[in-house]
Formats: structure tokens, C-alpha cells, sequence
């Protein structure tokens, strides 16, 4: 950071500068929780977003009814936490809040290492901002129209399995319903930064493509899959192929785009040395 112009920044001026930005943050994201939530989904009856979210949710993870084996046994939803209502609210309040805050809590942050970066760090950073947003949101499209609802089900059938009673009702508890349901949505979207900033570290040459060589590739698909399964707790593998085989396929095409980045890094360096050296042999006025 940099106060006067040339002069570089004391500690004291970060901390000053941070505190202001977090306040900044904070404030964004207050105003933003408060006015989202209370955003009117319906105005007769009066429904707020903050509602709405955790509901629509819950409705697409949790199937009313699951068929096993010839029978088909009912699932509803039960409270068990006597607060357990209000933590839904909550959490639904702030990531509607954190959703209408990002563009300032982006702003902010870039703002605040901006003055710490190189021309290409910037643009680097502009360049990619856009293609992380695009990876995030379709690893939390894929988690919540594909995982969701297989690995839901799947875990219902398994009490299923285990009772084993004609007529069961399956209880589901709300509050650990949609806590799960969220960690899976934000665990899958920050899987698929992962490719991209493979592609980074290989293209930046801080990793080298020998790296990613001989064996190291059926190894990466093999930690894709326990990725999968660690994410997904489908228990019939199928959430975890669901997960693993996209994913692979994006890491493989980030890697092979990383090492081909890398090798033109390469050889433009070397050519711009090589002119280095030639250039004062035919500088002008340096005949034989």
C-alpha cells in the first residue's frame, strides 16, 4: 500500500485502511441481510425472501414420498431443536445478505491490494475474476440439481433399508436438512475453483509440468473420486461419479491448458534473452 506518491505505506496506514474497508463490508452487509430478507415474495399474504429460500431448498432436496422395493413409504419434516426454526432463518438471512454484499465486499478487497500488485497481477486477476464466478456457479448448479436430490434420497432409502417396516413415515430434521444441503452447494462450487487455479500456479511456472506426468494423472482421478465421495454422502456411488467425473474432466483440461501456458512462457522468455544478447553485436555503428 502507498500513502504520498513513491512513498510506500506504514503498518499503522494498512491497519487504518483495513479497518475502513471491513466497516465499509460490514455496513454492506447488514443493509444488505436486512433488505433482502424482508423482500416481499408475495404481498397477500406477506412472504418474506428470507422465507422463501430455506423453503424452496428443503422442497427440491427432500422428496415427499420414496419407493422401496414395491412400497412406498411417506417422509416428513420434523423440528427437533426448539431453535432450530430461527438457525434456518438466520442462515438463510445471511447468505441472501452475503449474496447482495459481494459486489462491495469485492470492491473492497481488490481495492485494498491494488496498490500491492504488478500491471499483469491486476490484470491477471481482472482476467480471471470473471471464468471463477463461471466455475463457481455451475459447481452450485450441478450440486443442487443433480447431487442434492440423488444424495437425499438416497440417504432415506437407507432407514428405509434399515427399518424395513411396511407404512414407516421417515421424520427429516429441518435445521440439519438445510445445513447439509448448504455445505454441499458451497463445498461443490469451491471444488470447481480448484481446475482454475491449477491452471494458474502451471501458467505462472510456480508448478512445472513434469508435475503432472506419467502416474500423478490416474492418482488425480482417484482423489477426484474420494473427493466425490467425501462430498456426496450418497452411499450408492453414484453422487460421488456425479461429482468426480466433472470435476476430473475439468482439472485434466486446466492441467493440459496450464502445461501449454507454461511452455509458451517459456520460449518467449528464451527468445526475448536470446535478442538480449544479439543486440549489441548488430547495434548500428558496430560494423567488422
Amino acid at each position: 500500500m502507498w500513502g504520498v506518491v513513491g512513498q510506500e505505506a506504514d503498518i499503522w496506514s494498512h491497519v487504518v485502511e483495513l479497518a475502513v474497508r471491513l466497516k465499509r463490508i460490514v455496513v454492506a452487509l447488514i443493509i444488505s441481510t436486512l433488505v433482502l430478507s424482508f423482500i416481499p415474495v408475495s404481498v397477500d399474504p406477506y412472504i418474506p425472501a428470507v422465507n422463501v429460500l430455506p423453503k424452496k431448498l428443503i422442497e427440491h432436496a427432500v422428496p415427499p414420498t420414496i419407493s422401496f422395493l414395491g412400497q412406498t413409504y411417506e417422509v416428513r419434516l420434523a423440528q427437533f431443536n426448539p431453535f432450530g426454526g430461527f438457525n434456518v432463518l438466520f442462515k438463510s438471512a445471511l447468505m441472501l445478505g452475503l449474496l447482495g454484499a459481494s459486489p462491495v465486499i469485492i470492491r473492497e478487497t481488490f481495492a485494498y491490494i491494488k496498490p500491492a500488485l504488478y500491471p499483469h497481477e491486476e490484470r491477471a486477476i481482472k482476467k480471471y475474476s470473471i471464468l471463477a464466478f463461471i466455475l463457481f456457479a455451475a459447481g452450485i448448479l450441478l450440486a443442487y440439481y443433480v447431487v442434492i436430490p440423488i444424495a437425499f434420497r438416497f440417504m432415506f432409502m437407507t432407514s428405509i433399508m434399515v427399518a424395513g417396516e411396511e407404512g414407516l413415515v421417515a421424520f427429516a430434521d429441518i435445521e440439519k436438512l438445510f445445513t447439509l444441503a448448504v455445505q454441499l452447494i458451497l463445498a461443490t462450487g469451491l471444488l470447481f475453483e480448484v481446475p482454475l487455479v491449477t491452471y494458474m500456479l502451471l501458467a505462472a511456472g510456480i508448478l512445472e509440468p513434469g508435475f503432472f506426468t506419467g502416474d500423478r494423472m490416474k492418482y488425480a482421478f482417484i482423489i477426484s473420486l474420494v473427493i466425490g465421495a467425501v462430498i456426496s454422502p450418497d452411499p450408492s456411488g453414484l453422487g460421488m461419479l456425479v461429482i468426480a467425473i466433472p470435476y476430473y474432466a475439468l482439472f485434466y483440461i486446466a492441467v493440459k491448458l496450464g502445461i501449454r501456458s507454461y511452455k509458451r512462457r517459456i520460449e518467449k522468455t528464451a527468445r526475448e534473452e536470446f535478442l538480449e544478447v544479439e543486440e549489441p553485436i548488430t547495434a548500428p555503428g558496430q560494423g567488422a
